[in-house]
């Protein structure tokens, strides 16, 4: 089964803290099927400051998480139990929702807000998980409070979303069906961000993020087998993310920030210049993020197999970046174009710091060897087949 959490009847509410199911099989899943799932592309919340210093340092950057008030939460139906102390796991779900391919921000927007209707709708005094990610990768506020309590890193608001666990953990919706598909690169790259960050505030091991039917007593399939087969994937990357830092968004570099539909500027402009100089046709290099820069882009991500969603996110650009690299192997000690380019695709794909100056010396080592690891391939820090596959087809 996919539906996975039984949730009460509208008629009969149960005590909302205990999410105890007034009629079995009556899923929250069951009345979120039948509406398109709705994504969008990542947008600002609402600042939050922390009250309380978490007791280890930070590495990974505040994630831009639209926060409940921003996106039209209404008022929760009854109290919402804050729980003062950490939460020892992060449980992973998907929505079931069809995977639409509605990115916009509005559309994000309003599947949170379809969600708290169906929560409440259960008989739960709100939206039953604390965070959300939408399909074109925004990261939204679901169970109010959850924004603020996470940024303090020393309390959380119990939610609804496991039931007999959720005073032991946190939970983040990945909205659509991962049955047998995977989320789009601009969700799992937020999915890493978003739960690097609440690991690292919370102090959670990276090993207790599991699927919910890993938590105690779940009887479902959620995250969906195509997903859960992804969670090691996902536990790496969040372990990288943590040792390394995570700086303006998952991998993201300053030299190549993720550009959308709607933007402007320089970033924009050079998509343009190298889409067209690999054959697409985004228009006119003007630095504008339009209609066509966005199909050009979708056709070139279905041109090299990844998740197609219109974004230039890390991945995106670590395939730019590469695309005309021979893909011979190198390694320490070598030097050239082909290393420059490598330099370039680690920069745009990870974020790392790294001079593009085609000298092959330990930072590009060790940078080549944190890809690999988040990768899933072998760390040997040598850049061959493998690693230049994954680079050019923005895995």
């Amino acid at each position: 089964m996919t539906d996975h959490i039984t949730a009460p009847h509208p008629s009969q509410p149960s005590a909302e803290n205990s999410d105890s199911p007034a009629r079995p099989g009556l899923s929250r899943r069951r009345l979120l099927q039948g509406t398109a799932a709705m994504g969008g592309l990542l947008a600002f919340g609402t600042a939050v400051s922390a009250s309380t210093a978490p007791a280890f340092a930070a590495t990974v950057s505040r994630p831009d998480i639209i926060s409940a008030e921003s996106w039209g939460a209404t008022a929760p139906s009854g109290s919402l139990s804050r729980i003062d102390r950490r939460p020892g796991h992060l449980v992973i779900h998907h929505t079931t929702h069809e995977n639409a391919s509605d990115f916009s921000d509005e559309a994000a927007r309003e599947v949170a807000r379809l969600i708290q209707r169906n929560h409440k709708t259960n008989g739960w005094a709100d939206t039953g998980q604390q965070f959300t990610v939408a399909r074109g990768g925004q990261m939204l506020e679901g169970r109010q409070g959850s924004l603020t309590a996470v940024v303090d890193g020393t309390r959380f608001i119990e939610g609804a979303h496991a039931y007999g666990f959720n005073d032991q953990s946190v939970g983040i919706e990945v909205d659509g069906m991962y049955m047998s598909d995977l989320p789009t690169d601009a969700q799992w790259d937020s999915l890493v961000h978003l739960s690097a960050f609440i690991c690292e505030r919370y102090g959670i091991d990276v090993d207790n993020i599991i699927a919910h039917r890993d938590a105690p007593g779940a009887q479902t399939l959620c995250c969906g087998d195509a997903f859960y087969a992804k969670l090691p994937a996902l536990r790496k990357e969040v372990r990288s993310a943590l040792a390394h830092g995570v700086d303006a968004g998952p991998g993201t570099s300053r030299d190549y920030p993720t550009v959308r539909r709607g933007d402007e500027g320089d970033a924009v402009r050079r998509v343009q210049v190298t889409l067209t100089g690999i054959g697409h046709q985004p228009g006119a290099a003007d630095g504008v993020y339009g209609q066509a820069t966005e199909q050009a882009v979708r056709e070139y991500q279905s041109a090299i197999g990844t998740g197609v969603d219109g974004v230039v996110g890390p991945r995106t650009w670590g395939a730019l970046a590469t695309h005309h690299a021979a893909g011979a192997t190198v390694r320490s000690g070598d030097a050239g174009t082909e290393v420059e380019y490598l330099q370039r695709g680690l920069k745009a794909s990870d974020g790392a710091d790294l001079a593009t100056d085609g000298i092959f010396g330990e930072q590009t080592q060790a940078a080549v060897k944190g890809f690999q690891s988040s990768r899933s391939l072998t760390s040997d820090g040598i850049a061959g087949p493998n690693t230049w596959g994954a680079l050019k087809s923005a895995r």
